[in-house]
């Protein structure tokens, strides 16, 4: 009777959520008894009292096919072992809204645990949860006491709080039972799409993997947020590694999202699959390309880096850190001091949606409809008319007057700090992938060039990605061992662009994220 009387008086607790209007499963319960148990008796002597609490749940689903050279990778076919696993994050910060640890230094404040699926379980829910927490709450009060007497030394008395609270957001959907496929019909499709490269005597591995997943995500923090969706996703990727008559090696990789498993869409990749050996065909025994300074066609695998590196790097991290090496942060985006400056061409237009659930019926895992701080996530307009409009905004304050816009991202381990999710570029003029090549052709004549170059890719293994398009007659050729001069681009790149069209497409990366763009064409680019 004791420990039921002391349960209800911790539900009730200022800012916590009625355990009755939560969703009713493991994973909410788990959340909301260590929750609770945090902010009534989680304590160390001398450091300040946890007062916010936010835990993230993600439960990860998979089957993974795979085949190379005509011969199927082994595979479980026990639903019971598919090697599943549950990600744990906590998130416990201390002190008050006025005065925390948040923002201070470039470490860990997130604390993260995984563990397989056969445990899964309350007890293992919550055993993960109550270490995350314990370790969470350790780094933040230490945080807590290194940015207060940093304060203290540089003379530093801010008269913002160090978080301005939002309204908390509620996004709660059933949770689909992830379907387990068809593999016998799958491993087929595999076999055969990795035996093509036996019929190239040159090719030494062409190896597909199919991957179908489902990310189930439980949030909820000690101030009433709460969500509960899934995420879906189907991803093919393929890499060929052959040998070039002159005894080097060549090597590629591709990245496909499929809208779904049917028939009709396995042709429809069977048709690209095939392309792909082709190029491969092209591209064996093809000429190295030599130094080239001019205007360049980024299809738009290519042209999603170069709008991550030129422009979506200086969008996201908005707010600062204090940080204690040499009072800069350099993993600070420099945009939030640019709104309503040109930094870009007029000819595209930028935004982020994290809203978005697909594009053109492929999944975007990025869909976050709530951000890491409980607050709904808002469309932005990154980029229009060249100037920056929208940044992205966490409810660490800018100036007066500051509200979040729900893009508060855990970004690895690091955060919440600001973030972008699915990033879409939209052309101002509707041009055709054949109209962007001829411009690419209009602009070396100008030149006198007798050729251009396309980039269908980035890899910066890749061997496959650059074709020569000649001036005088269209004609396209594959050139090896070309790459873009240095490492990234910058913002004088962005305000550098010829044209922005042709059929866009998903440029899904670990690195750079979900980014949906046409084609781009640059003035000038040194390969």
């Amino acid at each position: 009777m004791k420990r039921y009387f002391i349960l209800l008086a911790i539900i009730f607790l200022p800012g916590l959520a009625n355990a009755a209007s939560l969703p009713d499963n493991i994973y909410f319960r788990a959340m909301n008894d260590e929750m609770q148990r945090t902010l009534r008796e989680l304590r160390l002597k001398d450091h300040p009292d946890p007062y916010l609490v936010s835990y993230w749940v993600q439960h990860h689903e998979k089957v993974i096919i795979r085949a190379n050279m005509g011969t199927l990778a082994p595979i479980s076919h026990d639903p019971k072992h598919r090697g599943d696993y549950v990600r744990v994050d906590a998130f416990v910060s201390v002190g008050s809204d006025q005065k925390d640890g948040l923002g201070f230094d470039d470490v860990s404040w997130v604390s993260r645990q995984t563990f397989e699926y056969p445990t899964l379980s309350y007890d293992s829910i919550r055993q993960a949860l109550w270490k995350t927490t314990n370790e969470s709450y350790l780094q933040s009060a230490d945080l807590y006491r290194k940015k207060d007497a940093y304060k203290k030394k540089k003379n530093i008395h801010d008269t913002l709080p160090d978080v301005v609270p939002s309204e908390s957001a509620h996004f709660i959907e059933d949770i689909p039972e992830f379907a387990w496929p068809d593999i016998p019909r799958l491993e087929k499709r595999l076999k055969e799409w990795s035996a093509l490269g036996k019929k190239l005597p040159y090719v030494e591995r062409f190896a597909w993997s199919l991957e179908i997943a489902q990310i189930d995500r439980y949030y909820l923090n000690s101030r009433g947020a709460m969500a509960q969706y899934a995420v879906p996703s189907i991803e093919l990727f393929g890499t060929v590694f052959f040998r070039q008559p002159n005894g080097k090696t060549a090597e590629e990789s591709i990245r496909w999202g499929l809208k779904d498993i049917s028939e009709e869409e396995l042709n429809r990749i069977d048709g690209k699959v095939h392309k792909f050996l082709a190029r491969v065909e092209q591209a064996y025994g093809a000429k190295s390309g030599e130094v080239y300074i001019g205007p360049v066609l980024l299809k738009p695998t290519a042209a999603a880096v170069f709008i991550f590196q030129s422009v979506l790097w200086d969008l996201k991290n908005s707010k600062p850190l204090l940080v204690t090496d040499s009072d800069d942060d350099r993993s600070a985006g420099v945009l939030h001091k640019k709104r309503n400056v040109r930094v870009s061409t007029d000819l595209l237009t930028i935004y982020d949606r994290p809203r978005a659930r697909d594009f053109r019926g492929v999944s975007l895992y990025k869909f976050k409809p709530i951000d890491a701080e409980g607050v709904a996530a808002e469309d932005l307009t990154l980029i229009e008319g060249g100037h920056v409009k929208d940044i992205p905004l966490t409810q660490r304050p800018l100036s007066k007057g500051h509200r979040s816009n729900g893009h508060a991202y855990l970004e690895g381990v690091f955060g919440p700090r600001e973030g972008l999710t699915n990033v879409f570029i939209e052309a101002k003029e509707q041009l055709t992938d054949a109209q962007m090549e001829e411009k690419l052709r209009e602009r070396c004549r100008t030149l006198g060039l007798e050729y251009g170059y396309i980039l269908h890719s980035a890899n910066p293994s890749g061997d496959l990605g650059v074709e020569r398009l000649y001036t005088e007659d269209g004609r396209k050729e594959t050139v090896l061992n070309l790459k873009w001069d240095g490492d990234f681009f910058t913002q004088r790149d962005l305000r550098g662009v010829l044209a922005v069209g042709g059929e866009s497409q998903l440029a899904n990366n670990d690195y750079w994220g979900t980014i949906i763009t046409p084609s781009i064409l640059m003035q000038e680019v040194e390969l």
